[in-house]
């Protein structure tokens, strides 16, 4: 039985045909025209002087063109700061401006201005200063570039704080009361000024806008999907050498938001995140086909580079994590710092705890990734905690922090004394429907629009076959109404080790169209699976590649459980419905207290003492286990007493029956049931378990 990792919320009601799938689709996104939303175009592009400043942003530019001034971009290293740096300066060396870009040292610096760049703006006889995604609660940095009689202009889309930076100017949607649409991202942002400047649309550069904003998970509605819409046409025929190239080496089948999504942008972040962003922005702004080519290919290394490390590392991970801590918190220096934000997120969608991830330099100085599961408030956790941390900052879901390493173990502890409330994270999906009834065309249709987050419940699959492919993802191949579909569950083992064939399952997911040698198949993309069905896995030869997938409320049987466990099997099992038989830990050696000569031994030993207390006995005959059990034992068979925690032999000349010990009893039970369980077939043990469950037992 696997429960769901999320409370699935349904969107719609029954069962959807697959004549209305589409149509519920629009209806969820509240799109009542599709024809006029999916070609909306720049006529649904808002004024850029609806916002705050605008007028007085452009007319310091153009002085600063006009008198020759040095004018700096400072970004960000994610896709959407590149492709905002990318589209202001084009659009400035266009202008005939002195322009020159810079951002921050992603490992050293962290996020946004900072005193190093405003010590290299002031050494380069910057005049003008020109943030795009980020610089809104950068207050210090701009006091410093004032000082200095450097004007800076900020362009950023993130929460202000309730200090509001002293610049020149701000230009920002939620500072704008006039400008009708605030989620808008920092790409965006830096275009309004770019198209203000230029008094034009500039449609050269619809692509690199609709790369960030899709990037950056912007909502697709409003001037949002206006400008997807125009990028997604006009990077088909992009003029932008860089992107063209990043196309090429792709392999797209379609272009549309799940290519840019999935194909383009990761690219361009795998830069950013190995602190190589600027390779990515001469990609983006080179007019130079042979510098081009040079920098394609370090992209695509970058990328593979990124996808080897963060599989590493996760792996790294894996080894460290205590699942029974309250927040997981696992710390190496074997850990690139530009992939611990995507580990910490692998983590909690495993283990679905909270999860900082760390990575610990030579001087032995941790830095942090911070996730939460569900609406438990990481941050707050930190803020708990911060009597350990050398800094810390971040939002409820996401931080970053920095500890020594000497702290870590007080860290550690101290979040695990916090009461962490969490409800389970909703998993919102569009519409039930019945797989074997949905055409192929119906979903190419979804595809063709761009409706990458559309997700489907799919009910009663049966597992048919599971495989591993590269060794990191799960294949199933699932039948319905005898149709067979394959589901894919990526960077993940978890299901491939979870369910058995023949199985059924409920799954939530995405679906597309397959086009593997011509021949078209609907597909499952994998986001939750919920089994209602008794489970047991025999796992008796191969438990390390499990354990890590086990489920909290899983029953993990061996030796030991049989051996130490106080539970009744029976109840335990009527209620998780879920066992694994995993191997022998031999912690125990039952022989001792089961054969009459063995424990005869034991009782030799004692006979020797006499008279003894527990601390006396000297382990290195027996174990601890051996010795409380035996002395149980004797003292039910009237051999032992005890008074005040001091044991004595007492003078018992007749000879006694072991089967007047209940505790004897008890032992040669679970000893029998040990040998039965690890010399058994699994078709023998899968019957006595379903037994159980019909209250029935015995072997």
């Amino acid at each position: 039985m696997i429960k769901s990792k999320y409370i699935w919320k349904n969107q719609s009601t029954g069962i959807i045909p697959d004549e209305h799938v589409f149509r519920t689709l629009l209806k969820n996104r509240n799109i009542n025209d599709y024809e006029s939303f999916f070609s909306m175009g720049k006529e649904k592009l808002h004024s850029p002087f609806l916002m705050k400043d605008m007028q007085k942003a452009v007319d310091r530019i153009k002085n600063a063109i006009a008198d020759h001034e040095k004018i700096m971009i400072f970004g960000d290293y994610d896709c959407d700061g590149i492709s905002a740096i990318a589209v202001l300066y084009r659009t400035l060396i266009k202008a005939g401006a002195i322009v020159i870009y810079d951002l921050p040292d992603r490992f050293n610096e962290g996020y946004g201005l900072n005193e190093r760049a405003v010590k290299e703006i002031i050494k380069k006889e910057v005049k003008l200063v020109i943030t795009v995604d980020n610089g809104i609660t950068c207050s210090k940095e701009v006091e410093l570039l004032k000082a200095a009689n450097i004007d800076i202009i900020i362009t950023d889309h993130h929460e202000p704080g309730d200090l509001i930076p002293d610049a020149y100017a701000i230009i920002h949607p939620k500072l704008s009361p006039d400008y009708p649409f605030t989620e808008i991202a920092g790409v965006m942002v830096a275009y309004k000024l770019a198209s203000a400047l230029a008094d034009d649309d500039l449609e050269d550069l619809y692509d690199l806008v609709m790369v960030g904003t899709i990037a950056d998970l912007m909502p697709l509605e409003d001037e949002n999907q206006a400008m997807v819409n125009l990028g997604i046409e006009r990077i088909k025929n992009t003029k932008n050498i860089g992107l063209k190239k990043l196309l090429e080496f792709s392999n797209l089948d379609i272009i549309n938001v799940t290519a840019i999504a999935f194909k383009i942008a990761p690219k361009i972040n795998s830069s950013g995140r190995l602190n190589k962003a600027k390779e990515a922005i001469e990609l983006l702004i080179t007019d130079d086909l042979r510098k081009a080519n040079d920098l394609i290919i370090e992209i695509e290394k970058n990328h593979d580079l990124r996808k080897k490390l963060t599989e590493d590392a996760f792996l790294v991970c894996e080894e460290l994590v205590n699942p029974d801590d309250a927040v997981i918190v696992v710390a190496s220096d074997k850990l690139h710092e530009g992939v611990i934000g995507i580990c910490a997120q692998r983590l909690v969608e495993k283990y679905q705890k909270s999860t900082i991830v760390i990575t610990i330099d030579e001087d032995g100085l941790g830095k942090g990734s911070a996730r939460s599961y569900g609406d438990a408030n990481i941050l707050e956790m930190l803020i708990d905690s911060q009597q350990y941390l050398e800094r810390f900052g971040g939002h409820s879901q996401a931080a970053g922090l920095q500890l020594k390493m000497e702290n870590l173990a007080d860290f550690k502890n101290g979040l695990n004394r916090l009461k962490i409330e969490s409800s389970t994270p909703v998993l919102s999906f569009d519409m039930e429907v019945k797989l074997p009834d949905l055409k192929i065309e119906t979903i190419k249709n979804i595809q063709d629009k761009s409706f990458f987050t559309a997700s489907f419940l799919m009910k009663n699959l049966k597992v048919v076959r599971k495989q591993v492919l590269n060794y990191k993802h799960t294949k199933l191949l699932l039948e319905a109404d005898g149709q067979l579909f394959d589901a894919l569950d990526f960077n993940s083992l978890e299901y491939y080790y979870l369910l058995n064939n023949s199985d059924t399952i409920d799954v939530v997911g995405g679906l597309n169209v397959n086009s593997y040698r011509n021949r078209d198949s609907l597909q499952i993309m994998i986001k939750d699976v919920s089994c209602q069905q008794t489970q047991i896995f025999d796992y008796r030869k191969t438990a390390e590649k499990i354990v890590p997938y086990l489920r909290e409320e899983t029953i993990k049987y061996n030796d030991d459980y049989i051996i130490a466990s106080e539970h009744d099997l029976r109840e335990e099992f009527q209620r998780t419905r879920t066992l694994v038989l995993l191997p022998r830990e031999k912690n125990y050696n039952l022989n001792q207290l089961v054969d009459r000569k063995e424990l005869g031994k034991v009782y030799v030993h004692f006979e020797k003492m006499r008279k003894f207390t527990f601390e006396d006995l000297n382990m290195t005959y027996f174990s601890e286990f051996v010795y409380r059990m035996a002395l149980k034992i004797f003292q039910e068979l009237g051999l032992i007493e005890c008074n005040h925690q001091i044991y004595q032999i007492k003078n018992q000349k007749t000879k006694l029956d072991l089967n007047n010990s209940p505790t004897y009893l008890n032992f040669v039970e679970k000893f029998q049931q040990v040998n039965f369980i690890y010399t058994s077939d699994f078709a023998v043990l899968n019957a006595y378990f379903m037994a159980l469950l019909e209250e029935k037992h015995g072997f």
